[in-house]
């Protein structure tokens, strides 16, 4: 799961968007299961919270290989659209 800060002017569709570019084929889905706006993320802002699979169809995927997935997808979320990892 990762759940990230971001302008409430940008659509989930545009997130998942990312998300799934980003993941590539080994991202098998991703669901939005947590949306929050208030005083801890700031005015303007928003956390939207994705659970999300990763599935390789050849082999299992390894801590290493689902950390680096989910480093690429929350790098791309930082360069397209400015979002923060929340922690």
């Amino acid at each position: 799961d990762l759940a990230f800060v971001l302008d409430r002017s940008v659509p989930v569709a545009r997130v998942r968007d990312v998300i799934e570019k980003a993941g590539g084929p080994m991202l098998a889905g991703a669901k939005l299961f947590d949306e929050y706006a208030g005083e801890q993320v700031g005015a303007g802002k928003r956390s939207l919270a994705f659970s999300m699979t990763y599935q390789a169809p050849d082999r299992t995927l390894t801590d290493a290989d689902a950390r680096k997935l989910r480093d690429r997808i929350a790098q791309a979320l930082t360069d397209e659209l400015g979002a923060v990892l929340r922690a």
